[in-house]
């Protein structure tokens, strides 16, 4: 409630602010939104034909209920909602021409938006917007005021981004009070970049840490200032999950120091992309339902995550010794019985590709799980254990099977 509060007071400030022209009369006649002034930009009426560049941007507006609005995109703007708009290019370097060509009215980007583009885009009449993502709750509410002022008007615009961040609050608050098991403390974190002596993390001072509070996690770098932190930090934080970046697991297996962390022993890595963690607006809801799912294992009722929601199975470098080496013109195929083939097998099901039990006969579902094994580590897929693919199957390279 105090949160709700806190909200409501925001957003009655920021209607009072001089940032924007807002006229209200009380004599019982209409209320009229515009003109409204956002940064340096006067918009005398509701723009009807909008591009946006941002993916966070067309996140919000979307939850705000103004896609309507939206004639292009922008390819970072991946919202399946939006894949029926044309694109116009790259956030930082869109078609100019095209975005002529769709009679655009206003462009809406981020810091990527080059500014010599945005130049340009100006010189046609076109209007440009670039307005930055939330570091905090007060920017929050300032972001969604000024897009649902744009787009809606300046009285009817914010009061529905007034209503919709009261609505998300109450589905965020809804995910939290579905996990039964909030009172046994779980520990995770988010890796954006590994090296040899840190890590770049989410930290305390990002808006994204609400992702795991709501998802009652403790997050262990909840304290951190600058979201980089030492792999001493790490190792004392020993989190029981970890959420990464597309590239991280392979460098989390690498180190050999990270091994004993209870995230890295028990197969607790999942990879979920970055931008996961900056879209602010409906998909937030969809972020944190799946770390609060995977940290504290509660049913949801999703039937099946995005396909960059990944679970990777992960094998420490000392952890693993090839059984055998591989030769030249020896191979295993369907029929065949050997003590190499209960090797291949134990392999296959370490690494996520078999679940039947290893012993030593080469049926068809070892096969199948050598296909397996093969398209995702870019082999020819035949299904036989030759020496190319035994090379790879055997070596600490081998990239396991991701699951959902």
């Amino acid at each position: 409630m105090k949160k709700i509060a806190c909200l409501i007071l925001s957003l009655i400030i920021m209607l009072s602010a001089s940032a924007c022209s807002v006229i209200v009369k009380n004599n019982g006649e209409d209320m009229s939104d515009y003109p409204v002034t956002v940064g340096n930009v006067v918009f005398e009426k509701t723009p009807e034909k909008v591009a946006v560049l941002s993916d966070n941007l067309a996140d919000i507006i979307l939850a705000c209920g103004y896609e309507r609005k939206l004639a292009a995109r922008s390819d970072a703007c991946r919202q399946e909602e939006l894949s029926v708009l044309p694109s116009v290019g790259t956030p930082d370097n869109p078609d100019i021409d095209k975005i002529s060509q769709l009679g655009i009215e206003l462009v809406l980007g981020d810091e990527s938006f080059d500014e010599d583009v945005k130049n340009s885009v100006n010189e046609l009449g076109i209007k440009t917007l670039i307005i930055k993502p939330a570091v905090n709750d007060r920017e929050l509410n300032k972001l969604y005021g000024n897009i649902a002022a744009i787009l809606g008007g300046g009285y009817n615009g914010r009061m529905r981004a007034m209503d919709t961040l009261n609505s998300l609050e109450s589905e965020l608050n809804a995910i939290r009070n579905e996990i039964v098991d909030k009172n046994i403390l779980s520990t995770a974190c988010y890796i954006y970049e590994l090296s040899d002596d840190q890590c770049r993390v989410a930290c305390g001072n990002e808006i994204s840490s609400r992702l795991f509070e709501y998802a009652e996690v403790k997050n262990i770098a909840a304290d951190d200032a600058d979201g980089y932190i030492g792999i001493d930090t790490l190792l004392k934080g020993n989190p029981e999950t970890i959420f990464c970046d597309a590239g991280v697991s392979e460098k989390l297996a690498a180190n050999n120091d990270l091994s004993s962390l209870t995230a890295v022993s028990e197969g607790r890595i999942f990879q979920l992309s970055k931008r996961y963690l900056s879209l602010q607006g409906q998909t937030q809801l969809l972020t944190i339902d799946y770390i609060a799912a995977k940290t504290h294992g509660f049913y949801t009722s999703r039937q099946k995550w995005p396909e960059d929601f990944v679970q990777l199975k992960i094998t420490p470098n000392e952890e693993y010794t090839a059984p055998f080496e591989p030769q030249i013109g020896i191979f295993y195929t369907v029929g065949e019985s050997y003590n190499a083939v209960l090797d291949i097998e134990k392999r296959l099901v370490s690494l996520g590709y078999m679940t039947e039990e290893p012993d030593k006969f080469y049926t068809q579902e070892t096969a199948d799980a050598v296909i397996q094994f093969q398209t995702v580590n870019g082999l020819l897929e035949t299904g036989i254990a030759d020496y190319d693919t035994l090379t790879v199957l055997l070596s600490k390279d081998a990239v396991s099977m991701p699951t959902e």
